[in-house]
């Protein structure tokens, strides 16, 4: 079997609100949740899933998505006055970055800086 990402678990003020955001922007699908978890799954089938947990230290997460994709993300930022940025210092403000495909910065409701891509890195 070939390694891949399954699962990560991230850090939530509200894990409903959380899931709700990500469902929103990344188009992602429910699952079932168990214990403290309200759980979402990627296209991939990754699973991400949100619990009640203090976010002192938030993590980066991009997600690589195709160009309709990213656009109907982008119009759910925007749809719902999410604040962002073209790049990671966040000196951009409400711009996106168009150097080597589209890319954009933004956070979740708990402060994780996220980032949609339209190309990877490597």
């Amino acid at each position: 079997m070939a390694v891949s990402f399954n699962h990560i678990i991230i850090g939530a003020h509200d894990p409903q609100a959380s899931a709700d955001f990500y469902r929103d922007v990344l188009g992602a699908r429910p699952a079932p949740g168990w214990g403290p978890f309200i759980n979402i799954l990627l296209d991939d089938d990754t699973l991400l899933q949100f619990a009640p947990a203090p976010v002192a230290e938030p993590v980066h997460m991009a997600f690589l998505m195709d160009d309709a994709d990213f656009d109907r993300g982008y119009q759910a930022l925007l749809r719902r006055g999410v604040e962002h940025w073209a790049d990671p210092q966040m000196r951009r403000p409400n711009e996106i970055a168009t150097e080597e495909g589209r890319r954009v910065y933004f956070k979740d409701p708990s402060g994780q800086l996220l980032e949609m891509l339209t190309q990877p890195y490597v």
